[in-house]
């Protein structure tokens, strides 16, 4: 090999040594910012229930695109409510909601909505809006 191709290749071997140095990687699942907001319309009764339909709505506040999100939701559900269907969102466990593959991944500022039909108890008149709610996205 010539002289000159051994400058090449080392100038090519320090520029790419370099470049890996000042490479940023941010952690896969890194968490950040999202926002969870709620809204309840009374549907009617049924039975021995009042019936309502919560709309979820999650936005994402962070500044790029998530690969998807989660929502904690804690509902009274101890006094009696039941929650009857869902959707646009999985539901892995009580209180834990997803996206569907469709709404998983978000640009910046950019919303997720999802509901639920809930049924409570006839005596207990008001809105059965969250006790607690967290949420996350993922990029």
């Amino acid at each position: 090999m010539t002289e000159r191709r051994v400058r090449r290749r080392l100038a090519v071997w320090l520029v790419a040594a370099l470049v890996g140095v000042f490479t940023v990687v941010t952690p896969a699942g890194a968490a950040t910012t999202c926002t969870l907001t709620f809204k309840a319309n009374y549907r009617g009764d049924v039975g021995s229930q009042h019936r309502w339909q919560v709309d979820a709505t999650l936005t994402n506040t962070g500044t790029t695109t998530s690969t998807t999100w989660q929502a904690v939701i804690d509902f009274p559900l101890s006094s009696g409510a039941v929650i009857h269907q869902f959707w646009n969102a999985t539901r892995p466990s009580t209180n834990v909601w997803g996206p569907v593959g469709w709404n998983g991944a978000l640009p910046k500022n950019q919303r997720a909505t999802f509901g639920f039909d809930i049924g409570m108890p006839i005596p207990n008149t008001s809105p059965p809006l969250p006790t607690s709610s967290s949420c996350t996205i993922t990029y």
